[in-house]
């Protein structure tokens, strides 16, 4: 059985503007840089939840960031199932037939189902922040644990609704276990466009940007409201404590507002991709000009991974709380 040496549609209708044998070696090399920087990913929100439940779920905060390290690691682990089908070491082995179907099934759409559940527990983060530093007295009461468990549950349910469409319009081909090995494939509907478009808008196009929009006001209302807060508290020194975040509450909030900016940095590429798509839909992986847009998603991936990699960091330079947990679990050692 002989099978195509390069992954790239042979159809007539496509427009292969790069070199295969380019995007074949930056396909090749994927796995091993951002595969290995997403296994790492994997590795530090598996420590973050480890990390939020020795600390005990007494405060909202570790709830709602543990909801990001699940979905972070959902990310991560479906890009790693695209790496793995979309090799060409893999894609001319026989093994995958279609992989371009296949792994937008199976890795694509569900990565952007968990990017997306990130964006809205972000954006509820920044909003519960933005509520601390502008009414502190009222945000426990307003924003309680089990809002937070609620919330986040919802998150996760409501985003689903988003891969419907996908279980509906692709279908799984035969396993073929034969004499030249065993094939799988997956293969879209020809409705399947017809379909997308109404999701399209409202998961891909309308959610991101809302979530930006809350993010970016509410942090700017976080930013200003500290400015006007320490000014105030210079100049009136008889104001009512109570009236102010503690310092505690201060640095969670600036260490929540660093992570909601990574988040609006990181999914700026991937919001403008799908918005050109959205006017020039040639620039779709099943469009004519494939192979620009596998490279437009793989840079994309790039700023993914750092996404849903960089929060432990951001925990242990930021939480000395997370600071200490972290070194009781891994050195038995607190440090203060």
């Amino acid at each position: 059985m002989s099978h195509n040496t390069t992954f790239l549609p042979q159809s007539s209708q496509t427009n292969n503007l790069l070199d295969p044998h380019i995007v074949e070696l930056v396909l090749a090399v994927q796995p091993f840089v951002l595969g290995t920087a997403g296994l790492f990913g994997i590795l530090g929100n598996v420590i973050n939840i480890l990390v939020f439940y020795k600390q005990g779920y007494s405060d909202s905060v570790n709830i709602i960031l543990t909801a990001l390290a699940i979905s972070d690691t959902g990310a991560q682990v479906t890009l790693q199932v695209f790496y793995l089908i979309m090799n060409p070491w893999i894609m001319n082995s026989g093994l995958v037939v279609n992989p371009l179907e296949t792994s937008t099934a199976a890795a694509i759409y569900p990565h952007y189902y968990f990017i997306r559940v990130c964006g809205f527990i972000t954006a509820y983060a920044a909003l519960e922040r933005c509520v601390c530093v502008v009414s502190p007295l009222k945000v426990k009461r307003i924003f309680t644990n089990k809002t937070a468990i609620v919330t986040a549950i919802i998150f996760f349910a409501i985003t689903m609704l988003r891969m419907f469409p996908v279980f509906y319009t692709v279908y799984l081909g035969r396993f073929d276990f034969n004499a030249n090995g065993p094939t799988v494939y997956a293969k879209f509907r020809e409705n399947v466009y017809t379909i997308f478009n109404i999701t399209y808008y409202i998961y891909d196009l309308m959610a991101p940007y809302t979530t930006f929009f809350i993010i970016l006001m509410s942090t700017g209302i976080i930013t200003i409201k500290l400015k006007h807060q320490s000014r105030w508290r210079q100049s009136m020194s008889h104001v009512k404590k109570e009236t102010h975040i503690s310092s505690r509450e201060k640095k969670t909030v600036i260490m929540l507002s660093t992570i909601s900016i990574v988040f609006v940095i990181c999914l700026i590429p991937s919001s403008t991709k799908l918005t050109v798509i959205s006017f020039m839909p040639d620039l779709r992986l099943a469009g004519k000009n494939f192979s620009i847009a596998l490279m437009c998603y793989c840079a994309c991936f790039l700023f993914e991974t750092v996404l849903s990699s960089v929060n432990i960091f951001i925990y242990l330079r930021m939480s000395q709380k997370y600071r200490e947990q972290f070194f009781i679990i891994f050195s038995r050692k607190k440090i203060i």
